[in-house]
């Protein structure tokens, strides 16, 4: 996949999540993961579809949402 599109994903992630006025910390708390895991996503690493599941169920948004 391209580097684009994990970038596109993680600004999308960090939008929903400032637009709910969550931390890093927080999210991370709820995902069970660590806060520099939800930063490397938002910065554009690579993650599992589970983890992407499981954010877009905090962050109260359909799966599909986060790729747009």
């Amino acid at each position: 996949m391209s580097n684009d599109f994990h970038k596109k994903v993680g600004r999308n992630i960090k939008k929903l999540r400032e637009e709910k006025r969550l931390s890093q910390f927080k999210l991370a708390v709820e995902v069970d993961c660590t806060p520099s895991t939800i930063a490397g996503i938002e910065a554009g690493v690579n993650t599992t579809l589970a983890r992407l599941y499981s954010i877009s169920k905090v962050l109260g948004v359909e799966p599909y949402e986060l790729l747009k």
